[in-house]
């Protein structure tokens, strides 16, 4: 979210992951804006790595802040997407066999963002790329 407004794809390998991603973030988005309003990582954050790397990027930015808040705390986060990531042109997902059963959500998430699947996977490995 530091750098929402140059993301121009998002993704995960399957539709499930990126969907968890999505439910993380409606859940915890306040302690995001407070990291970034601040400047600091929420202390929650314990693996040293993963403090390293963000704490490289993260600084005090009390509009990127208040943009995010301003989406996130609606009544509803229907395009929700489309909205924290204005410039999203698509979302790379496997949206294929069992995964067909998350395309509505993630309809309802992306705002008409399209779906894009370009490789054949499953969770033990990738069959092929399109």
């Amino acid at each position: 979210m530091i750098q929402y407004i140059q993301v121009l794809r998002l993704g995960a390998v399957f539709a499930s992951g990126f969907l968890r991603a999505i439910r993380f973030l409606e859940d915890n988005w306040q302690e995001l804006c407070d990291d970034l309003r601040n400047g600091r990582l929420n202390p929650r954050i314990t693996d040293p790595l993963s403090r390293t790397a963000v704490l490289q990027l993260l600084h005090a930015d009390p509009d990127a802040a208040d943009f995010i808040a301003s989406h996130c705390s609606g009544s509803s986060w229907q395009g929700i997407i489309s909205r924290l990531w204005p410039k999203a042109k698509y979302i790379e997902v496997i949206v294929t066999g069992t995964m067909s059963q998350y395309i509505t959500t993630l309809d309802y998430y992306s705002g008409g963002i399209p779906l894009v699947c370009t490789m054949y996977a499953s969770s033990e490995c990738y069959f092929g790329i399109n």
